[in-house]
């Protein structure tokens, strides 16, 4: 299978369920967020393996070419912005997540569900 339809398949299973995740289990994650920002031994680790494996695929698959492969750059690209914000701003990601935006889980999770479905129906 090459690594690109490998890569956009776990995604696309990482994306339903983290979508299922948001619409189901609401109040749990907002509890479990609350409790992730106030370790920051795990946000660095978190992070790390964030930039960590976003750089493996940025540094091999790093494609721009208006295909399904620039979704799946693109996704990478935000994950590895998302790295640097634990290591970085992990205060304001904080106040963000956990605070300001806990209203629109459902919508996130619904768009980050379809989204996911159609990156692992991709052939």
């Amino acid at each position: 299978m090459e690594t690109t339809i490998l890569v956009i398949k776990v995604l696309g299973i990482y994306m339903m369920s983290s979508g299922l995740l948001l619409i189901l289990k609401k109040k749990s994650l907002i509890i479990l967020l609350k409790d992730f920002y106030s370790h920051p031994a795990l946000i660095y680790l978190t992070s790390t393996i964030l930039i960590f494996l976003s750089s493996i695929y940025l540094l091999q698959y790093n494609i721009w070419d208006g295909s399904y492969k620039t979704i799946v750059t693109v996704i990478v690209w935000l994950t590895m912005v998302k790295g640097l914000s634990y290591i970085f701003i992990p205060e304001i990601l904080n106040k963000i997540s956990v605070n300001k935006y806990q209203r629109y889980f459902v919508l996130y999770g619904l768009i980050a569900f379809v989204v996911g479905l159609y990156l692992f129906t991709l052939k």
